[in-house]
């Protein structure tokens, strides 16, 4: 059986579209067609079935999906071992990371370099958006960012939710209310929010949120990450956030008031995210499960 036609067959299924497979797979789209005609044939069944909109995945051919993702996964694996051994490289370990979690997962970056040893670690910071193209084009092998809406092509891994908090500053309310903070009265201060680049994100889930309840959010500042939120806040600009409080940096609290919010939105979620196409090293996922079991 031809790789290169499981490879076709995998890219067709993860995009849902012939035409949008021949763009990433950078190949015509009659010859890709053909391909997939070839490997039915060899099957002997239909895979997938054509609609106005794309193709659908038939049973048999979710079935197949599955089995020639790990075959894929396992060429690879090896390919990448005798490549390794042949030259003596190291491995390089490609992590984009979120703003929206860069100081959760820090320790995690730090635990993959001690435990993957001789292995060589490139980091990138990004917002979720960015990393979900980076990692779609192979510019990254995994990402550790916000939980994507729909899990698609790739394979998760979630982390416990963080808990939100409001950061109010100190100019804004100099004494801070006394436990928590209605979302409700939290949504009528002047807001400075944290914005992905691309698509809808937390900003998004907020907004609807205090329109619910009957509030029109007066947001005065968007930022794609929590350390500009929190430096223009404690620069002096009467305002309030929300943010995962695992990105609170402990000297804002002499500019601002941390506190918990009511009810509480639970919004945060770091996941582990990989293309599910895409080999899969176990020492990395025993590392990332034995952070997982840390953090609950």
């Amino acid at each position: 059986m031809d790789l290169k036609r499981l490879r076709y067959f995998c890219v067709i299924v993860e995009q849902g579209s012939i035409s949008k497979a021949a763009r990433l797979l950078n190949i015509s789209q009659p010859p890709l067609s053909k391909r997939l005609q070839e490997l039915e044939d060899e099957i002997g069944t239909a895979l997938v079935s054509r609609n106005g909109t794309g193709i659908a995945t038939t049973e048999a051919g979710m079935v197949f999906y599955l089995r020639a993702t790990d075959i894929l996964r396992n060429v690879e694996e090896a390919r990448s071992e005798a490549l390794l051994v042949a030259t003596n490289r190291k491995t390089v370990v490609r992590i984009g990371i979120s703003y929206l979690f860069q100081r959760y997962f820090s320790p995690l970056v730090a635990e993959i370099y001690q435990q993957l040893e001789g292995a060589k670690i490139e980091t990138v910071v990004a917002d979720s958006s960015t990393l979900e193209t980076m990692l779609e084009k192979k510019r990254i092998d995994i990402g550790l960012f916000q939980q994507p809406d729909a899990a698609g092509s790739y394979e998760c891994v979630s982390m416990q939710p963080v808990k939100a908090v409001a950061v109010i500053s100190k100019k804004l309310l100099p004494t801070p209310p006394k436990d928590q903070i209605l979302l409700a009265e939290l949504g009528q201060l002047p807001l400075i929010l944290i914005k992905r680049i691309n698509g809808e994100g937390t900003f998004d889930f907020i907004h609807n949120q205090l329109l619910r309840l009957g509030v029109r959010p007066n947001v005065i500042i968007s930022a794609n990450e929590p350390r500009m939120v929190c430096e223009l806040i404690a620069s002096g600009i009467a305002a309030a956030s929300m943010m995962p409080m695992s990105e609170v940096p402990p000297h804002i609290t002499e500019a601002c008031h941390i506190v918990d919010i009511y009810p509480a939105p639970n919004i945060y979620f770091p996941t582990f995210v990989k293309l599910a196409a895409t080999p899969q090293q176990q020492t990395l996922m025993n590392i990332l499960l034995h952070y997982q079991q840390k953090k609950y």
